[in-house]
């Protein structure tokens, strides 16, 4: 049996690796539900859901929406087919566009290989295909609806095939074809793409330059064109709108240092093993320039732009990690002193890959923002009138209101007596009877219960105490201001007093 392991292992490594890869990312498909973030859930999955129940949410807007509706287009398309075979339930839902994505990320794995491949040697390529496989964020991720993760795989695409288009000069053109698709889920891949053409400018590469631009273009127009056409009149009418409210608006969210960005790579990428890491990406800068480059490119400018948000960077992580690979193994096949060393370079590893096994086990399993899907879902199925939201230390948060499976919904805000009473004002002349009350956070909830049933005149029963999952809980202590994490309690109004 291990022998046969070994002879497949060496004489298909890229499907061994893709295998390697599909296991912890269909762990993730499986368990690791709801959302990370406000952004891979609210655009992607939220507005859709709310067209399909609400076609007037998209066709009162009157502007372009500065952001693309490509993906959340296809999760349109998804959510509507999977209900014509009578799937409504929406954790069921989601667990299939996890799987839908997982299958695609694959392709960071595929490319990653055959990148390495290109660059080195068939050793280096399955190494660094094993990191791409299992490094322990990716899985993650892989099933997450950020735009800046699904860009990945056809940038990675993209780098392939201009890499290889001095052998075959189709390559450049198909190398287009791919960056456009990139272009249509991330504006912000076009400076990759501007900078591959750069690159095959200053090398006088000017056919291969054209016909990857040639790709780019038709690739962006048919995608993204057409969908604006259709959306807003004009093509690329929301990339336009995006630039103005970026150019405008850019110091209005998360701010912070230059170097911001660049401890976020050194800690993702696990010290000490990220040090050599990016150390091995700037070795052979020279031979990697079609991918070096626009990766330099793209980490500066966002370095210098004033809005850093952590999940801006993702979509060159993966290319970071594969050139430092290929370039960290290079130099050790060449340094007299990690030849002396090979001990000390193999506690290295194993320092890496007990390190990333620790991450990848909980991270693969993570169930984001736990609290507010499961308080959301448990009024899946129900009727559902209006919502009171009531606020505790960390105020409320925006309900996911696809875990309902209902839309609209009328919901109420409390945080302070002012809002408790415009809340009273607005409900005494609206026709909408709350059926439910959530309560955030768990201090004084007696009180608070006995406040709220006072003031509007209710008899409240509790349903459900959702609480966060435990990497939420995690987070909300490493960094409170930016991750609120709280238990909630969902009440019914089982009658009036």
């Amino acid at each position: 049996m291990l022998e046969n392991l070994k002879r497949f292992w060496n004489e298909r490594p890229l499907l061994a690796l893709v295998l390697i890869a599909l296991i912890p990312r269909l762990v993730a498909a499986i368990f690791s539900r709801g959302y990370g973030m406000h952004d891979d859930h609210f655009g992607p999955v939220e507005q859709p859901f709310i067209i399909m129940q609400y076609f007037t949410y998209w066709t009162g807007r009157v502007t372009p929406h500065g952001h693309s509706i490509v993906y959340p287009s296809i999760h349109y398309a998804l959510f509507n087919l999977f209900e014509a075979f009578g799937i409504y339930d929406p954790q069921t839902k989601m667990l299939f566009v996890r799987l839908l994505h997982a299958i695609y990320s694959l392709l960071v794995v595929v490319f990653g290989y055959k990148i390495a491949e290109v660059l080195s040697n068939r050793e280096t390529a399955r190494k660094a295909g094993l990191v791409l496989a299992l490094f322990w964020v990716l899985p993650f991720l892989s099933v997450r609806n950020l735009i800046e993760v699904v860009c990945i795989p056809p940038l990675m695409a993209g780098f392939y095939y201009a890499l290889t288009s001095r052998e075959n000069l189709r390559n450049a053109f198909t190398a287009g074809l791919w960056f456009g698709l990139a272009f249509a889920f991330r504006y912000q891949t076009l400076l990759i793409t501007g900078t591959v053409g750069l690159v095959f400018l200053f090398r006088k590469e000017h056919r291969a330059m054209m016909w990857c631009a040639l790709g780019f273009l038709l690739s962006a127009l048919v995608i993204q064109g057409t969908v604006d056409i259709f959306a807003w009149g004009y093509p690329f009418a929301s990339f336009i709108e995006y630039v103005r409210y970026n150019a405008t608006h850019g110091e209005e969210y998360t701010t912070g240092p230059w170097y911001n960005y660049v401890l976020l790579v050194l800690g993702a990428l696990l010290p000490p093993m990220s040090f050599f890491f990016l150390y091995g990406f700037l070795k052979n800068w020279r031979k990697t320039l079609l991918i070096v480059a626009p990766v330099l490119v793209f980490f500066i400018l966002h370095s210098y732009f004033p809005n850093k948000q952590e999940r801006f960077i993702l979509p060159v992580v993966p290319a970071i990690l594969l050139l430092g690979i290929v370039g960290w193994e290079e130099h050790v096949r060449g340094s007299q002193f990690w030849l002396r060393h090979k001990t000390g370079l193999r506690r290295l590893w194993i320092s890496f890959w007990v390190i990333n096994v620790i991450l990848l086990l909980p991270f693969s399993t993570f169930y984001g923002k736990k609290s507010r899907v499961e308080a959301m879902y448990a009024l899946y199925g129900k009727p559902l009138g209006g919502l009171l939201l009531i606020g505790g230390k960390v105020g409320t948060s925006q309900p996911p209101f696809f875990y309902t499976g209902k839309y609209p919904v009328t919901f109420y805000e409390v945080n302070d007596e002012d809002r408790l009473a415009e809340v009273k004002a607005e409900l005494a002349t609206s026709p909408v009877r709350v059926s439910h009350v959530v309560f955030y956070g768990t201090e004084d909830l007696d009180r608070r219960v006995q406040h709220i049933e006072t003031n509007f005149g209710m008899k409240l029963s509790l349903e459900t105490r959702t609480d966060p999952s435990f990497l939420d809980v995690v987070f909300y202590r490493l960094n409170p201001r930016h991750n609120k994490n709280e238990i909630n309690f969902v009440y019914s109004v089982a009658g009036r007093r």
